[in-house]
């Protein structure tokens, strides 16, 4: 193979290639050759080589190293389906070549041709083979898998047909609830309704608003862009303000030279909104009104947050949030890459919500987690620090009107961003003329918010619409026993949960916040606290390793030497603010 014919891969990559393919198996023996097959195999594949990277893979033998070579018959697998139309009988070679891997070659690879294979049938419209082919899938194969499995099954089951299928979708979310508690949680209730004929109206309603629910968070989930080129997104970079104080805890090392302090989220509790939980209810009930109250505290879905903004250097912000003691513009604004959050999309669910079921507890479907090997993701193992998790960008919302607005860029984080860069071009007659970059940019990306908001306007409205006929039908259940009554009321709070803390009154607008949040128990290990000040939970990514800037406030410039020297050892650059604030 040579890859001069390659014209799509740089030389980096080629000169990769060419190290790989000096290893042979008749010098370097069957696994470090079926490696580096392998391995060349899926740069290939990843630069759209399909052709080249199919022939590459076919070379591994199951006798230099089994597990290699189920891995490369699972991508050979891919190779199969084209790009475009698919034929049933691309879905039947799919199905062949997967079949050939066998669990004693390896237990992940195995799961996750199997679980490929159930897909297929989906496809198929074979729904009784893809249930069969889900029994070949042990939790001891590979836990993620496992769940994934089930729950993709799960819900294609009930949304295909929620009624006559509810019976058989609900154990398969109990097996998927570790790796989905929340989703699992939510689905298998509404499984137990559908299977009744008194409430089957009710659970095809809480079907209808637990996906529009899920859709919208879709919406509202920042992707950061897709492009492994980081300056492609408008959106790439956020910012957190916070006092000098915490900041020199976050960077440097404490007295016994040991690792600086982790990033928090705090509890709810803590923000300056008191509409924070109650706009949402309100929306979807109609209420138009000014005034709230104090809402219950819940220990069981607590929630936790951390805030950040797309304007890196607001004077109003700056003057808000960081003081030190009281002093207006006296703190600091962290601006983060993208890396410092989940920024890639996950099959698995909604990692916000540590979501804690009933079921969950027992042991009667729940395998333990005590076996050795186990694949499971250490974000579902017992820890004490939250792994990384999304960001959600808020909705701002005029309770007594139908304004709406998504967090956003303003037109002027542009022009700091491009300052004069100018596109210079000829016009029709020949005339040359130059355009202001910024303005490019800005057009491009009020486009794109333009259309999130449109969408977002539509699912909502959608969503408004599904709760009042939920409403008028659960009016109709006087004659149900209680017990289902309370149940229906408590999943209606539970399906609505991650949009509770989205919405944000119209008055703090100007802030464009987007939220981590995490909402889980007071008895998860994760929730520390500071008695009597804070309740928290911890952040496992390093704060000095994905900064990307600083900027200083106008009150705080004398901190700049000092911030220099914790960020003396990274690439992280210091700003002073380019507001101008004089201290009265």
């Amino acid at each position: 193979m040579n890859t001069d014919d390659m014209e799509g891969l740089d030389e980096e990559t080629r000169k990769e290639i060419e190290e790989l393919q000096r290893i042979t198996r008749e010098k370097d023996g069957g696994e470090a050759f079926a490696f580096s097959q392998f391995s060349i195999g899926k740069i290939l594949y990843e630069n759209d080589y399909i052709d080249n990277a199919l022939s590459v893979w076919e070379k591994i033998d199951l006798n230099d190293k089994s597990e290699i070579y189920a891995n490369a018959l699972f991508e050979i697998g891919k190779c199969v389906l084209p790009r475009k139309s698919l034929k049933m009988e691309d879905l039947d070679k799919c199905i062949k070549i997967w079949e050939k891997i066998k669990r004693e070659y390896s237990l992940e690879a195995y799961a996750r041709a199997q679980h490929a294979i159930i897909f297929m049938h989906f496809l198929k419209g074979d729904f009784k083979y893809a249930l069969i082919t889900l029994d070949n899938i042990l939790y001891t194969d590979c836990p993620t898998t496992f769940a994934r499995a089930n729950y993709f099954l799960g819900t294609e089951l009930i949304k295909k047909k929620p009624f006559s299928e509810a019976y058989i979708a609900s154990p398969l979310f109990m097996k998927s609830i570790e790796l989905f508690p929340y989703e699992s949680s939510c689905y298998r209730k509404i499984c137990d309704l559908s299977v009744s004929v008194e409430t089957q109206i009710i659970g095809n309603l809480y079907l209808q608003l637990f996906n529009k629910v899920l859709s919208i968070v879709g919406i509202l989930k920042l992707d950061f862009g897709s492009s492994l080129i980081e300056e492609k997104s408008s959106e790439r970079k956020l910012a957190h303000y916070t006092s000098t104080h915490t900041t020199n805890l976050l960077l440097s090392l404490d007295e016994r030279n040991e690792l600086p302090s982790s990033f928090r989220l705090n509890t709810i509790n803590n923000v300056n909104d008191p509409s924070e939980g109650q706009l949402l209810i309100n929306y979807l009930k109609g209420i138009k009104r000014g005034s709230f109250y104090a809402p219950d505290f819940d220990e069981n879905l607590h929630a936790f947050i951390s805030c950040f903004t797309f304007n890196h250097d607001s004077l109003n912000q700056f003057r808000l949030y960081g003081k030190k003691d009281n002093k207006e513009a006296s703190g600091v604004s962290l601006v983060f890459k993208k890396k410092f959050f989940q920024s890639e999309s996950t099959k698995d669910g909604l990692s916000f919500l540590a979501f804690q079921d009933e079921l969950q507890s027992s042991d009667e479907f729940y395998v333990k987690q005590s076996i050795e090997d186990s694949n499971l993701d250490q974000s579902f193992q017992a820890n004490k620090i939250a792994n990384k998790q999304p960001v959600m960008r808020c909705v701002y919302l005029d309770p007594t009107s139908d304004y709406i607005q998504l967090a956003q860029r303003n037109q002027l984080t542009f022009y700091r961003e491009f300052g004069d860069e100018k596109f210079t071009f000829e016009n029709v007659d020949g005339a040359r003329e130059e355009i202001i970059w910024a303005d490019i940019e800005w057009e491009k990306y009020k486009f794109e918010i333009n259309r999130k908001t449109k969408d977002f306007k539509n699912a909502f409205k959608e969503l408004k619409e599904i709760y009042r006929v939920l409403h008028r039908e659960k009016e109709n259940l006087d004659n149900i026993e209680s017990r289902i009554l309370n149940d229906t009321h408590s999943l209606l709070d539970e399906i609505l949960l991650p949009l509770k803390y989205l919405i944000k009154h119209s008055a703090f607008q100007e802030e464009q916040e987007c939220r981590m949040i995490y909402i889980t128990s007071l008895k998860d290990p994760k929730v520390k606290m500071d008695f009597g000040k804070f309740l928290y939970v911890e952040y496992e990514a390093d704060v000095k390793a994905h900064l990307d800037k600083v900027y200083i406030a106008p009150a705080a410039t004398q901190y700049q030497p000092y911030l220099a020297k914790l960020l003396c050892d990274s690439d992280a650059k210091i700003e002073l603010s380019n507001n101008p604030y004089r201290q009265t």
